[in-house]
């Protein structure tokens, strides 16, 4: 059998995103091949086959690519070599979409993770999505963090009065703690997550996957609390997109941004205001 034959397009560039292991480590990348299309008129080969890359439009597979980059490990113009005049001129990215674009000095039309499907589907005002529970890892201490991603009992009974009146669909993994509320964890079929998410009126969870999700659909009212973050760091330290945090660089502008206690703290609301 003669091996199968790969088309190849001259000044094709390859993406893949090499150890980037959690779903938002991956999605914060969906922005790229649409910004880079608009920016060169070229589409982008997925060396990886992703999932959220299967109904984007500025996506090819089956091509072979002139050149391949590694999105996860090529470093943005930021800490690395910065200068003071411009950390002055800039001390913030306005979007993980934007610093990704800089690493090709191109400029960034999509500002947000996209996905291409369910975007015509209805919102449901009265539809909050509910995300408890992180991916289990212990707290990077050295990055600020003292506690789990994980929702306290406190909070999800606040919510559920809160909003006593709405539907409230949790989603997540089959183990996460139940809210109990309409339960829809452990959906093998990531697609289907997707649909529940993108026709909700709020989505309310911790800094994990189903959270990045909803941000590929702006029109959701997004509320994310930052459970990990003890207050004097919201205080002090936590500035999305920070250029000189790389560990902020996860955090963008465009939700709110809650705090697991009673009182405000930084940018960060209390999660009575929830």
């Amino acid at each position: 059998m003669p091996e199968p034959r790969i088309l190849r397009v001259m000044s094709t560039l390859g993406i893949t995103l090499g150890a980037a292991q959690g779903l938002g480590d991956k999605l914060q990348f969906s922005s790229f091949p649409e910004n880079h299309h608009r920016n060169t008129g070229e589409k982008v080969v997925d060396v990886d086959g992703a999932w959220f890359f299967d109904h984007n439009p500025y996506v090819v597979r089956g091509v072979q690519p002139d050149r391949v980059v590694d999105l996860w490990a090529t470093p943005w113009p930021g800490a690395r070599g910065i200068t003071p005049q411009q950390y002055t001129a800039r001390p913030v990215f306005f979007s993980q979409a934007e610093r990704t674009a800089s690493i090709f000095q191109q400029r960034a039309f999509l500002r947000h993770p996209r996905l291409y499907r369910f975007e015509d589907l209805p919102r449901l005002e009265k539809r909050v999505v509910l995300h408890t529970t992180g991916k289990k890892i212990a707290p990077q201490v050295a990055q600020g963090e003292d506690a789990a991603r994980v929702l306290s009992a406190e909070i999800i009974e606040h919510v559920r009065s809160a909003y006593r009146d709405h539907e409230i669909i949790q989603v997540g993994s089959a183990d996460d703690v139940d809210a109990g509320v309409v339960d829809c964890r452990g959906i093998p079929d990531i697609w289907e997550v997707a649909k529940i998410i993108a026709q909700a009126g709020i989505f309310i969870g911790v800094d994990s996957g189903p959270y990045w999700i909803a941000a590929c659909y702006p029109r959701i009212f997004r509320k994310k609390v930052l459970m990990q973050y003890p207050p004097e760091y919201l205080h002090t330290r936590f500035v999305p997109m920070h250029v000189l945090n790389p560990h902020v660089h996860w955090h963008d502008h465009s939700c709110l941004y809650f705090n697991r206690t009673r009182d405000d703290a930084g940018i960060t609301y209390a999660f009575t205001k929830l």
